[in-house]
C-alpha cells in the first residue's frame, strides 16, 4: 500500500476499496508480465548471444558506412544475477 501525506485529506471507505482494487489489479498485471519475462529468458539469452556474435563478427556502422568491429574482451559478461527487464 503507498503512504499516504500527513497533510492529505483522508480517504473514505469507498477510495480505499477503490484503491486496493486497483493496487491489486495491478500486482496481478506485473506478476503476469514477469512470468512472461521469465518465461523468455532462454530466448532472450539465444538472442544477446547471436547479437555478441554479429558484433564480433561484422561489426556495426558507427559513422555512416564505417565499421568498427568489437573484440571479445570488449563484450559485457554476464552478470550473476537474473537478467533486468524494464516495463
Amino acid at each position: 500500500m503507498s503512504q499516504v501525506q500527513d497533510d492529505a485529506p483522508p480517504i473514505d471507505r469507498d477510495g480505499q476499496e477503490w484503491l486496493e482494487r486497483n493496487v491489486a489489479e495491478q500486482e496481478a498485471r506485473r506478476a503476469a508480465i514477469q512470468a512472461e519475462m521469465d518465461e523468455l529468458a532462454p530466448q532472450r539469452d539465444h538472442w544477446i548471444a547471436e547479437f555478441f556474435d554479429r558484433i564480433q563478427r561484422w561489426g556495426f556502422n558507427f559513422n555512416g558506412d564505417q565499421r568498427r568491429k568489437i573484440s571479445k574482451k570488449e563484450l559485457p559478461a554476464k552478470p550473476d544475477r537474473p537478467f533486468k527487464v524494464n516495463f
